[in-house]
């Protein structure tokens, strides 16, 4: 009893397939593109992550060599307000030397000519730009 039904319902399938073969035809191209699809739809996949690990590694470089430049753009600041400091330090030292020498060397012309007034205005005016009132 139960094959005369299978039988019978496989009778009425083939005469409906032979009626609208164009559906079957239509369902089992669908079938195949989605299947082959599928297949295709892996691959992209492998792709697709292949794609975002080198984006990620290349992120992470980009990222280093930020982080590097401005490192290093911050060590030359610092390297710099350091040497201008040490300079102006030196400057101000080496002023501090000249004038003291430069005091010094004019102390011993002044006493030389403590007793020619003359001379001593000559050498204030020379030396220091101080003229006689």
């Amino acid at each position: 009893m139960v094959g005369k039904l299978i039988w019978k319902n496989l009778k009425i399938a083939a005469v409906w397939c032979r009626q609208h073969w164009r559906w079957v035809v239509l369902g089992i191209a669908f079938l195949i593109a989605y299947l082959a699809g599928k297949r295709g739809q892996k691959s992209l996949k492998v792709q697709a992550e292949l794609a975002r690990e080198q984006y990620l590694k290349e992120k992470e470089a980009i990222q280093k060599a930020h982080d590097h430049e401005v490192q290093k753009r911050e060590e030359a600041q610092k390297r710099y307000s350091a040497a201008v400091s040490l300079i102006e330090k030196k400057h101000e030292e080496d002023n501090q030397k000249v004038s003291r020498a430069k005091k010094q060397e004019i102390k011993k012309l002044v006493k030389k000519a403590k007793n020619d007034p003359d001379e001593i205005d000559r050498i204030l005016e020379e030396q220091l730009g101080i003229k006689k009132v």
